[in-house]
């Protein structure tokens, strides 16, 4: 075992603390194979170590990271540090499997921002996929890595964040995405609520049933839903969208094929009915040429043209047979009416001889005379009857459709023959009647035993039998025999009878005369029944009646006496009334000459006092009607007068306040409501200023124009609803519009952007409530076109001064020819007083001053650039250097 161990190499030596030493001895580049496999091999993680370290190799570092885990972050380090700080000498496979697979994220990040090449840089980005870091790098990279980072950018949802940021071709990408995001969130809300309305108002035709409307605007839709961009919907929107489209139009499509039989079936019997009221205006058309001829032919038998007849009705019974109408009434009717003419024409040679008879008849019957009295009225009734009846009975032959023409001249004949005799007719009907009627009456008082009374009636009875003709009479024959055989019974039952009746009234009113009067009216109708009873009784024959009679007469006359005060002073009172009355009818009298003509006329107080002195009249009290009567015709024509006066007066306003209403009805129907509505409210106005127009017109006339005033003024706020309405959603779009123009204005940056994004503003409508907003807009993007704008031409001065404290060539916008005729010191001069700065001692300030306020007059104004352009002009871009300290005093510059 010793000699083993002297013979055997040291670094293989079994004691760590050998191998440690034999390390340090061996040589890098010689024993370069012992060192790999000590550094890979060894059992001593120490040796391993001290062997990487001296051999340095990044090769050796690499395999001890994949497989030694002992000195597998000391590897680490080393590799990673290779890699930030991109040594040479590190293997590019080596390099890219460490990236890919084993490095740290805060190694990573560290390398994303180290590393030099770009597509290095962005795959380490796309790895970390950390937006912060993205972000950071977008931000701080060139033009080409935020090109290759878009890709990136857009996936973390950072293109809005980093737009203001971007650069060239990747600002235009990001702009194009951010579109394009706005149009996906838009497109698809758009597109369903598009679809929504297509389908709702495809479901909706399924209601109507008007084939022609249901087909036109199916087809309409139909073109419109293939229309639609369904690619911006999900598959299971588009799916559900196609579902139900399909289930619609199916159903549609089943509903639109009921529509067109129906449809088809109406327009067929719309032809048919068509035909069948052609048929039949034929046949009432032959119906009425055979009908007009027959006529002719009834009147005029010579002119009969029997054959054209036969002819006719042949080809009515043709036309008859050929037509296929369907049964109806009015075929039923036709047919009917042709089928009697048809029988009409055959018969007509019987119809002709019984018009002739009827002719003839009818002259006898005109020739009866009209001009009769009492005498001969029953003789000549009798001839007209007879006469009448001889002329109708040939009628009888003719049909009834025939028979119209010559009923109407009998019932002419008749009515002209009754209008002659009427006035002796009536009176003599009026007789019968008061006769019969009187009759009645004195069958009644038989019975009631009112004997007196019935001889005096049944006396009038014989007075009206008497003024009767023999036909009158004869109809109260019997009954005149009746009541003569019942008054004479009742003539000696009434002697009889009354005697102890005259008693009894004697008795009664001699009670009555102890009794005090406290009720003259009542007393007054007690004496006048006692009266009637007293004279019912019958005549005073005997001189014991006739002492009965006078008794009566003085007991009577006392009873009544203590009435004839109260009637005294009843006159009295009626002889005021009387009075007032005439008072009244002077008060209408003036009332009715009053002058209404004037334009001023109070047409309100004219009929109020109209209405009080009326209301006076009616309850003024009551006088003798003999009395009323003569009164009533004194004050009857004033009234009238004002009454018509006012009834004159109502009815022009009516008219004038119809006029209104007819006016309002034609507003209530206009499509400018505003202009309607102010329009009635002027006629509410007029309304007012027109007087009344009566009771009745006026409650009518003014529910009309309400009515129709109710009516506009509720379509007007219906509209006013839906303009608001549509304002409110107009609002929403305009703000919506100014809220993307608001964000877009801090990332604008270019003149020609900022003049767009105005043009934009300016083309916004107009809304008060988002004037300050858009003023505010406005005002901010003249305030960065000014700064530009400032900018700008500090830029063009500071380039300007450079040139010419270098000597070099002059911008193109200071280039122009001399057209001046003035010197550069007076050039120089004219702009230190435009811009108000001092010029140097002895200059010709004031000589310039006056100069140029005489160009002023003339006309001729210069600003600062004009002199600054023909000074460069003059001094041909160059000048010296206290002309251009002068020039930068004058330019701030």
């Amino acid at each position: 075992m010793i000699f083993k161990h002297l013979f055997t190499p040291k670094w293989k030596h079994p004691k760590q603390h050998v191998r440690l030493e034999a390390i340090e001895k061996l040589d890098v580049e010689r024993d370069a194979t012992i060192l790999n496999t000590l550094a890979l091999d060894d059992n001593s993680a120490e040796i391993r170590k001290k062997a990487l370290n001296k051999v340095n190799d990044l090769v050796l570092w690499w395999k001890a990271y994949k497989h030694d885990q002992s000195l597998k972050d000391l590897a680490e380090q080393h590799i990673s540090n290779a890699v930030l700080n991109n040594e040479q000498t590190l293997n590019n496979d080596i390099k890219n499997e460490y990236i890919e697979r084993f490095a740290p994220v805060k190694t990573l990040e560290k390398l994303a921002f180290a590393e030099k090449e770009l597509q290095v840089r962005v795959k380490l980005l796309k790895r970390l996929s950390n937006p912060k870091l993205t972000e950071k790098a977008f931000k701080e990279g060139s033009v080409e890595l935020q090109q290759q980072l878009t890709e990136l950018v857009i996936s973390q949802q950072l293109a809005k964040v980093l737009l203001k940021h971007a650069q060239g071709e990747a600002k235009n990408s990001l702009q194009t995405h951010l579109d394009d995001e706005q149009r996906a969130i838009e497109m698809p809300v758009q597109v369903q609520n598009e679809t929504r309305v297509i389908l709702a108002k495809l479901n909706a035709l399924r209601e109507k049933q008007d084939y022609e409307l249901v087909n036109q605007q199916s087809q309409a839709l139909v073109a419109q839903w293939k229309t639609q961009a369904l690619t911006w919907l999900s598959t299971e929107q588009i799916a559900n969208l196609e579902e139900k489209y399909n289930s619609i139009t199916t159903k549609l499509n089943t509903h639109t094929s009921q529509l067109k039989a129906q449809f088809d079936q109406q327009q067929a019997a719309l032809a048919q009915k068509q035909r069948e009221v052609l048929a039949i205006a034929n046949l009432e058309a032959l119906s009425e040429e055979i009908e007009n001829a027959l006529q002719l032919g009834l009147e005029t038998p010579e002119q009969i043209q029997q054959d054209w007849l036969d002819a006719k009705v042949t080809q009515a019974q043709e036309a008859m047979n050929t037509s296929e109408l369907s049964d109806s009434a009015q075929k039923a009717q036709v047919f009917t009416k042709l089928s009697q003419l048809a029988k009409q024409v055959a018969q007509l040679p019987q119809l002709s001889a019984a018009i002739t008879q009827f002719k003839q008849a009818f002259n006898l019957l005109v020739e009866v005379k009209t001009e009769v009295d009492k005498s001969t009225f029953d003789e000549v009734s009798s001839e007209f009857i007879a006469a009448y009846k001889a002329a109708n009975a040939p009628l009888k032959q003719l049909p009834v459709a025939l028979q119209g023409p010559f009923k109407a001249q009998l019932k002419a004949q008749k009515q002209a023959w009754s209008s002659a005799v009427e006035p002796l007719t009536q009176q003599l009907t009026k007789n019968q009647q008061q006769a019969s009627r009187k009759g009645r009456d004195v069958k009644r008082l038989i019975e009631q035993g009112r004997f007196n009374v019935a001889f005096g009636v049944f006396k009038g009875f014989l007075e009206l039998y008497d003024s009767l003709t023999p036909v009158f009479a004869q109809q109260l024959d019997k009954l005149k025999a009746e009541l003569e055989a019942e008054l004479e019974n009742a003539r000696d039952w009434q002697k009889y009878a009354s005697a102890p009746k005259r008693d009894e009234l004697l008795t009664e009113i001699s009670t009555l005369l102890e009794q005090p009067c406290t009720d003259p009216k009542a007393r007054v109708a007690e004496v006048k029944t006692l009266r009637r009873r007293w004279n019912e009784l019958g005549r005073l024959d005997t001189e014991q009646e006739q002492q009965q009679g006078k008794e009566f007469d003085d007991k009577i006359e006392l009873l009544f006496a203590p009435c004839r005060e109260y009637f005294a002073h009843l006159e009295q009172q009626r002889e005021q009334i009387k009075q007032s009355r005439e008072v009244i009818i002077s008060q209408m009298q003036a009332l009715a000459q009053t002058d209404t003509t004037g334009d001023t006329f109070d047409w309100k107080e004219y009929e109020s006092q109209y209405n009080r002195i009326n209301k006076t009249w009616r309850n003024a009290g009551n006088v003798e009607p003999k009395i009323y009567r003569e009164l009533q015709t004194q004050y009857k024509p004033h009234q009238q007068t004002v009454s018509h006066t006012l009834n004159a007066f109502h009815k022009a306003n009516s008219v004038a306040k119809n006029g209104l209403v007819e006016l309002a009805e034609q507003l209530s129907q206009s499509d400018d409501l505003t202009s309607a509505c102010q329009q009635l409210k002027e006629l509410q106005q007029q309304w007012q200023k027109i007087g009344f127009a009566g009771v009745k017109a006026e409650n009518a006339l003014w529910q009309k124009f309400r009515q129709f005033n109710d009516l506009t003024f509720a379509k007007r706020s219906e509209e006013f609803a839906q303009h608001k309405e549509q304002q409110a959603a107009d609002n929403a779009v305009v703000a919506q519009q100014l809220s993307e123009l608001e964000e877009a204005l801090p990332a604008v940056n270019q003149k020609a952007q900022l003049l767009d994004l105005r043009t934009k503003v300016a083309a916004i409508t107009q809304i008060k409530a988002l004037s300050n907003r858009i003023n505010l807009l406005q005002a901010a993007i003249d305030a960065k076109l000014a700064e530009l704008t400032q900018q700008a031409e500090k830029a063009d001065f500071t380039a300007l001064f450079t040139a010419l404290e270098n000597h070099d060539a002059l911008p193109v916008q200071w280039r122009s020819n001399a057209t001046s005729n003035l010197t550069v010191a007076q050039l120089l001069i004219r702009m230190e007083i435009l811009a108000n700065v001092d010029s140097p001692a002895g200059s010709e300030r004031m000589a310039e001053q006056v100069a140029m306020l005489y160009d002023k007059h003339r006309g001729e104004q210069a600003d600062l650039q004009f002199y600054l352009k023909q000074l460069l002009a003059l001094s041909e871009g160059s000048v010296d250097g206290d002309t251009l300290a002068r020039l930068k005093t004058v330019f701030n510059a």
